[in-house]
């Protein structure tokens, strides 16, 4: 079968295409960011879409040859390059009606649990919407309402829960009673497989849940098991206390930096994460593994407990090094500004050039600071900073090498932040 993977290089979709590939079928791989997808999957034929833009011409010369249609395309929230509406529902309807036009019948709906109008979300609202829009085609169609998901690969809610438990002595966590089915990745694209098939089950929606129930706080207890990170003691954190921090998340999300701690995913979190798996067993025969069972079966390894103790730390050094340099240079043209000028004068410079010097390397910091915590090009920006700090040492060296002995280090100080800037660069991996 040839079949069409939409948002195949998102976390879910990504597995799907493989999983689908493996199995043997010709997986037309339909993305945003296709280029550089396509560098890390580069077996698969990629297709470049964008949900937000794209309509139903734009689809049918995509579904040619085409046997099934598999839709993982989704959004948390809006935000700069975001728009939930566009992709859930319009986005959505416009593959769905060009699958109707061109007589793609099986199309497979990626959605998720609690998508119901009283979870209260945004999230929820766009994804019912999108639901609806594909069941009134005249299509064989099957929605799929997954729980946490759970990998090797993490992205999202998982990643921050990882991200919890490489915290030492004490996890927080936002309640801690809500109730998961994690779902193995194996088992939702085993699922998504047999689904896919012409005489499987269609017009049906179902959850695809595990069978164990784990309480949010015992699901952190047992990652930091695998781990090998021990016991830890588990913070309840009042919702009102969390509050602020989802809310820092919704601004993150309007600068173009994506974190799963925004304010429809609490909503979410405290509406329905559990789903109920038997429906979907009963009509397709699955065992799907439970959350102990999947952690057993996949020991962690180096990479999952550098993941886990850099998730909330590697952002914390970002903002650090974006600070630095964007304070370092409001400083230079403020209140340090005097002694910013005595420093030019003892280098040589003459009364002309200081201004336009003081005024450039100023400048310079804040720009690289602002584009830094802003996540804006974080390689490259990184980049520069290195080299405009070889430019400092190199120029310092040469007009006051006295200040190598300086007590208070202006020059050794720097290196560390190299070395800051050389590994932030390094990790700057989202997916």
């Amino acid at each position: 079968m040839r079949i069409l993977v939409a948002g195949a290089s998102g976390f879910i979709g990504s597995h799907i295409a493989a999983h689908l590939h493996a199995a043997g079928h010709d997986v037309a791989a339909a993305a945003r960011g296709a280029g550089k997808a396509s560098r890390l999957a580069p077996h698969l034929d990629w297709i470049s879409c964008d949900f937000r833009t794209d309509r139903v011409e734009d689809w049918r010369v995509r579904l040619e040859g085409v046997d099934a249609v598999v839709n993982c395309v989704g959004v948390l929230q809006d935000g700069l390059g975001d728009d939930s509406r566009a992709v859930h529902v319009e986005g959505a309807d416009a593959l769905f009606r060009a699958c109707e036009e061109t007589g793609v019948r099986r199309v497979l709906h990626i959605s998720a649990v609690g998508v119901e109008p009283e979870a209260g979300s945004a999230y929820a609202r766009d994804k019912g919407a999108g639901e609806a829009a594909l069941k009134a085609r005249d299509l064989d169609w099957v929605v799929l309402r997954p729980s946490l998901v759970i990998a090797r690969n993490v992205y999202g809610g998982t990643a921050l829960i990882r991200s919890l438990c490489g915290l030492p002595f004490i996890t927080p966590v936002v309640g801690g009673e809500q109730v998961f089915r994690p779902i193995g990745m194996d088992d939702l694209c085993r699922a998504v497989e047999t689904l896919a098939q012409p005489q499987a089950p269609s017009r049906q929606t179902f959850d695809l849940s595990g069978p164990e129930r784990v309480r949010l706080d015992d699901l952190v207890r047992g990652y930091r098991r695998w781990l090998g990170f021990g016991k830890s003691r588990i913070w309840s954190v009042p919702r009102w206390l969390a509050r602020p921090a989802f809310l820092f998340g919704d601004l993150l999300g309007w600068l173009g930096v994506r974190t799963s701690m925004r304010t429809n995913s609490l909503r979410q979190l405290d509406y329905d994460v559990e789903g109920d798996p038997e429906p979907w067993i009963a009509a397709t025969g699955a065992s799907p593994r439970g959350f102990h069972d999947w952690l057993a079966a996949h020991p962690a390894g180096l990479q999952d407990r550098w993941h886990a103790r850099l998730g909330l730390v590697r952002p914390l050094a970002r903002w650090t090094l974006g600070l630095y340099w964007l304070l370092t240079g409001i400083l230079a043209l403020t209140v340090a500004k005097d002694h910013a000028y005595q420093v030019l004068t003892e280098a040589g410079f003459d009364a002309a050039s200081r201004p336009p010097v003081l005024w450039f390397g100023s400048i310079f910091d804040i720009v690289l600071g602002v584009a830094m915590l802003a996540k804006w090009r974080v390689r490259g920006v990184a980049a520069v900073m290195v080299l405009g700090t070889f430019g400092y040492i190199a120029t310092l060296s040469l007009t006051m090498p006295a200040l190598w002995a300086d007590a208070l280090g202006p020059i050794l100080k720097v290196i560390p932040m190299m070395a800051l800037a050389l590994m932030i660069a390094a990790t700057e991996d989202e997916r």
